[in-house]
């Protein structure tokens, strides 16, 4: 690549240290800004946030119980805290790219753009599965398991299991996402994911019960939805694949 060209690749000219720390200090203060805002608004809203995470296991159990005094004040903080990283999301995102983004090759900006755009849905997709979906049945499941033992469940243990439950739903469904940069930048093709199927199947499952709690029915709730996820990734790596550049015409001397 000539000198030429790389200057016309790049966006911005070169900074200084100091103009990057002081730019990385400004995103990171909006971000952390944002987040602060939506705190507040969320700590607001804490009780309808709570109802909203006590929903699926209420009609099953009854009231949550707690055996700490402080127990449901930091409970609404947790809540509050996710819901204020969950809404802004968008633009925590948006500062990382607003740094990253000036350095980066018109290429690899090209390359980004998908993550950008669909990340965020994707990962709103995937809590909405498990808390529409996944954790009724699961809930279900559990809780009736067996009938000669009465549920009596805490507050804190209850809202952990939901936010990891929809925190790791949200992250694998980004998998056909991640499948799509890969490919695009030649470190994935398609063949090597067919190749490695019966692998995947094994490490999925693992990962499975590593991410979800002790029991099989949970563990099959994440793991069929990874192997899903996992063809589109198959899918999505075939139609991304990098056409070969045609040949260019040697120079005449």
């Amino acid at each position: 690549m000539t000198a030429a060209h790389t200057e016309n690749d790049l966006n911005d000219p070169k900074m200084p240290l100091t103009a990057h720390l002081r730019e990385l200090r400004k995103r990171i203060l909006y971000a952390i800004g944002g987040l602060a805002i939506a705190f507040v608004v969320a700590w607001i809203f804490s009780d309808p946030i709570m109802e909203l995470v006590k929903r699926p296991v209420e009609p099953y159990v009854g009231h949550l119980q707690f055996d700490t005094l402080t127990a449901p004040f930091f409970t609404h903080i947790k809540a509050s805290f996710f819901a204020a990283i969950f809404v802004t999301f968008p633009l925590i995102v948006w500062q990382i790219w607003a740094f990253v983004g000036p350095g980066l090759y018109k290429r690899e900006k090209r390359l980004m753009w998908p993550f950008l755009l669909f990340s965020f849905p994707l990962f709103v997709g995937g809590g909405s599965f498990c808390y529409f979906v996944v954790f009724p049945f699961a809930v279900q499941f559990l809780v009736n398991f067996d009938k000669t033992l009465v549920p009596s469940l805490r507050i804190d243990d209850y809202l952990s299991f939901t936010l990891r439950m929809v925190f790791v739903f949200g992250l694998v469904f980004e998998l056909p996402l991640i499948s799509l940069l890969l490919t695009r930048i030649g470190l994935l093709t398609p063949e090597w994911l067919s190749k490695n199927r019966r692998y995947a199947i094994v490490i999925i499952f693992v990962a499975a019960a590593v991410l979800t709690p002790p029991d099989a029915f949970t563990q099959v709730l994440l793991g069929v939805p990874l192997l899903l996820l996992y063809e589109i990734s198959v899918i999505v790596s075939r139609v991304a694949r990098p056409r070969k550049p045609k040949e260019e015409p040697e120079d005449e001397a």
